[in-house]
């Protein structure tokens, strides 16, 4: 593509003959760029991408887009004059430039945006399902990465930046999808990394403490939320309706449906919601529960546990059927839905095994309380958990979620999660400081402490492992180690298993 194609209007003091050059990809990354790229050079938290225009250039780089502070620097040099373009912030740009050299990808989807502090990953899982299995063909951006029937591959961000997630999109038209289904976040909405993406469909979970040290405050982390809902717009791009699905029962969704433009559908366990449930029954294997909406009543069943994955199956019921999806059909697919990886997963086995081991993603406040409320509700002797928080993140939830895990289990491990550039020594003590209570111990080593628990467990206990779910490393210093709470729940079990059979024969 000619570059004036998607450079019209920046800022070119050179007067650089945009017409007679060839862009064959936009890369932000200087050490992947070839022959004929532009190269977008972008000032990030950590690294300044305009340190390393020459590099690209080098590297066959035909055009260089810069902030505008940029030149400055440029007039200053005695160097050869590159080809060069400006704009006041290259990354806000971004969005604009990746959506015209792809044909606006996301115009061609029915893209379902999903915010709010827990249980995104959940609902877009469970919606992506029903999508799916109502032959409708979906795929998924989030936490986990980009996953549709037949491709799945990792990402860094559960929203990644405009140009991997223009990218995805035109990946998606490319392999005929009809929807996408992302998560949202707070950071990615601060920082318009959705900028220009065409939603259809906005989802908002609930609102809890999370984030603030990236945003802050609460108020920033509020608005950074809202700022989804009040930029959908009431049409999409092809003039259809577009639809915000605010969960009634949170204390903020009044706040979230005056800031919507778009039609606003309300779901919840409030009878004043479009889409509320009552008659909810809990058990080991699922969760059922009465469906009403527009004065009639429908039965649901699911295999996913918990009151909070009540709200996540209402939430997703509401987004498809605002898509002219007959309830029907809907609920005739949530009997077979599959648990996401680290969600409430049950790593143990009813056959073989006489505690419960489970794996969740809980790390704020909100979800790790609701995590342990639901297990309250299963029959159990016992419940042990074993949590740490993450190092180089908001601190001010260490000891909060602390007391929640005393108050909530019989027993508390308290071990490292991904401690990060942070000594767990320091983490732990910001955890319990100030609790009152002393029904747990302190084991650093995570491994360590999920045998430990496991261990310890009577028959009839639950064992809750939370924090890292489906993540399978452990982020200590900068580096990666290889960790999966589950494969080492797994091995522990397997040597209770053991233990109890040698003590049999005895």
């Amino acid at each position: 593509m000619k570059a004036n194609k998607i450079l019209f209007d920046t800022y070119n003091p050179y007067e650089v003959d945009l017409s007679n050059i060839e862009i064959k990809d936009i890369k932000t990354n200087s050490r992947l760029i070839e022959k004929n790229d532009l190269f977008v050079a972008i000032k990030g938290h950590t690294v300044d991408g305009h340190q390393f225009i020459e590099s690209a250039v080098m590297q066959g780089a035909s055009l260089i887009l810069a902030d505008k502070h940029f030149k400055k620097i440029m007039d200053s040099k005695n160097t050869q004059q590159l080809n060069i373009v400006f704009v006041d912030y290259t990354y806000d740009y971004l969005s604009a430039i990746m959506n015209r050299f792809l044909d606006y990808p996301s115009r061609k989807l029915n893209v379902f945006g999903i915010t709010g502090t827990n249980g995104k990953t959940s609902t877009a899982n469970i919606l992506t399902q029903v999508l799916t299995k109502t032959g409708q063909a979906s795929g998924v951006i989030g936490t986990t990465g980009v996953h549709t029937q037949n491709c799945s591959y990792p990402l860094n961000n559960t929203t990644p930046d405009p140009l991997v997630l223009q990218n995805v999109f035109n990946k998606m038209v490319e392999l005929n999808i009809e929807n996408m289904i992302m998560e949202v976040s707070s950071i990615g909405l601060a920082e318009n990394r959705t900028k220009e993406t065409d939603f259809s469909v906005a989802i908002f979970t609930n609102f809890s403490q999370d984030h603030l040290d990236f945003h802050g405050t609460m108020e920033n982390y509020l608005e950074a939320k809202v700022k989804f809902f009040s930029e959908l717009e009431p049409y999409n791009s092809r003039g259809m309706e577009n639809f915000a699905i605010i969960n009634r029962d949170d204390n903020k969704s009044e706040y979230f449906i005056k800031q919507s433009k778009a039609t606003v559908l309300t779901y919840g366990l409030n009878k004043n919601a479009d889409y509320y449930a009552n008659n909810i029954l809990y058990s080991e294997l699922g969760t059922s529960f009465t469906l009403h909406h527009n004065n009639q009543q429908y039965f649901i069943e699911t295999s996913l546990i918990g009151e909070f994955n009540v709200y996540n199956v209402l939430a997703a019921i509401a987004a498809a059927h605002s898509q002219n999806i007959s309830l029907e059909n809907i609920i005739a697919q949530l009997k077979t839905l599959m648990p996401v990886d680290g969600r409430l997963e049950i790593v143990s086995d009813t056959l073989k095994d006489d505690v419960a081991v489970i794996v969740d993603f809980a790390h704020t406040p909100d979800s790790l309380e609701k995590a342990l409320r639901t297990l309250s509700h299963i029959d159990h002797n016992q419940i042990i958990s074993v949590f740490g928080c993450g190092g180089d993140r908001d601190a001010s939830k260490r000891p909060i979620m602390g007391q929640i895990g005393l108050d909530n289990s019989d027993f508390v491990i308290f071990t490292s999660d991904n401690p990060r550039t942070e000594s767990p020594e320091s983490i732990l003590k910001d955890m319990t400081e100030s609790l009152i209570g002393d029904n747990y111990r302190q084991i650093i080593k995570r491994e360590e402490a999920i045998h430990h628990a496991i261990s310890i467990a009577k028959k009839g206990d639950i064992v809750l492992i939370a924090g890292k779910g489906h993540e399978d490393y452990q982020i200590i210093g900068k580096d990666k180690h290889p960790f999966d709470d589950r494969k080492i729940a797994r091995e522990a079990l397997n040597s209770r298993r053991k233990e109890r059979t040698i003590k049999a024969r005895l």
